[in-house]
């Protein structure tokens, strides 16, 4: 109909309207794809696990490979000997932290740091831990255990308690017997322990001694 030169030309670049129609639905795509990004946003954040305090208090139980202590032997220093304590496990096993330095120089705080304690690791079975848990259960509070003064080196005697259930005990050393009418099986099954502490002291060889003395 129309020559060759003359051929109306019916695209949007001749009409302003479909242009601005095809300007309108582009920007509006664009919208609705924003707004879907926004709203995916708080989702993803519902997603991550916030740590909850149950979650904390759980992570050195894993350190410690979850075994729970049945009970904690406290030595005190003497002048050729360092303080150390002797964690005690539910499966036998035991676990020594000695303080301080092995020189035998007590150096003040503000002078150098104090050394990292040491640890003395000991096996599963090392524990007589049957013996150990029927004293502590007979015996229940080791605070009511009959302690005393007892004589010793002012220079190499030490302390020796036990902590069982939230309680500590006296010194171990110096069970005495109590004011008359006590309760005789307390004092009998408190000198168990006693010399049940001592023997798995003698038997475990702590190494806490200081160098040159």
């Amino acid at each position: 109909m129309y020559p060759e030169d003359m051929k109306p030309d019916f695209s949007c670049r001749q009409f302003y309207p479909c242009y601005s129609l095809h300007r309108l639905v582009t920007t509006f795509l664009l919208a609705l794809a924003l707004a879907g990004s926004f709203q995916s946003i708080p989702a993803v954040a519902q997603q991550q696990p916030v740590p909850s305090d149950a979650d904390t208090t759980k992570e050195p139980e894993a350190k410690s490979g979850g075994k729970k202590v049945l009970a904690t032997i406290i030595q005190s220093r003497s002048t050729n000997s360092l303080p150390y304590t002797v964690a005690i496990y539910g499966d036998g096993s035991a676990t020594a932290k000695i303080s301080g330095a092995r020189t035998g120089i007590r150096s003040l705080p503000q002078q150098s740091p104090q050394p990292s304690p040491r640890l003395q690791e000991f096996p599963p079975g090392t524990i007589d831990i049957k013996t150990l848990r029927h004293l502590l259960t007979e015996i229940q509070d080791v605070s009511r255990i009959p302690t005393g003064i007892c004589p010793k080196s002012v220079s190499f005697g030490t302390r020796t308690r036990i902590s069982y259930a939230g309680k500590t005990s006296g010194d171990l050393q110096c069970v005495r017997e109590p004011s008359a009418g006590a309760d005789k099986t307390l004092l009998q099954t408190s000198e168990d322990l006693s010399k049940f502490v001592q023997t798995t002291l003698g038997e475990l060889k702590i190494d806490a001694h200081l160098l040159g003395r």
